[in-house]
């Protein structure tokens, strides 16, 4: 339970952080959105939308203060974790292009760039996992079908057995 109450909020605060800075200052932000309007466009996103880079930034910088204060403070937990490592796994990817890399150094510094956020999408996935030691929806419904399977033989053995007495 400590380890919780210390490791959400760690988790969430860079996110809460550029979050709030992408909010207060765009500009910075919008750049890494420019990468990104052709795949946004290409899935179906309205050009409208993906052209605005700087209101993009701003929502999403919104959307991510938000989760993150959300995972930190212990309100939809899962929900908020889930939300954190669908917006961050892409903007990763796109603001460290390996590909794209002229120098050693520059590669290098995707790499760990990449890594970073590898690893703090990893940390988001196994916050998002977390269900504070309820069982899953998949292990309820399993038992669920397992418990009135056995009630129906039981029914089953008790009407066959009154049959037998009568």
């Amino acid at each position: 339970m400590i380890i919780k109450l210390l490791a959400r909020p760690l988790l969430a605060a860079p996110f809460i952080a550029e979050g709030i800075d992408a909010v207060r200052n765009p500009k910075k932000h919008a750049e890494r959105f420019a990468t990104l309007e052709k795949p946004l466009t290409q899935l179906g996103l309205p050009p409208a939308l993906s052209s605005d880079t700087e209101m993009l930034a701003r929502v999403l910088g919104g959307v991510s203060a938000v989760a993150g204060l959300c995972l930190a403070t212990g309100r939809k937990p899962r929900t908020a974790a889930l939300t954190l490592a669908a917006i961050n796994l892409p903007l990763v990817v796109t603001s460290n292009p390996l590909w794209q890399a002229k120098s050693a150094g520059q590669r290098k510094e995707f790499t760990a760039n990449l890594l970073k956020g590898g690893a703090l999408a990893g940390g988001l996935l196994y916050a998002a996992n977390d269900r504070a030691g309820k069982p899953s929806l998949g292990w309820r419904w399993d038992n669920y079908l397992e418990h009135r399977a056995d009630l129906k033989d039981t029914k089953q053995k008790l009407k066959a057995r009154y049959r037998d007495d009568d």
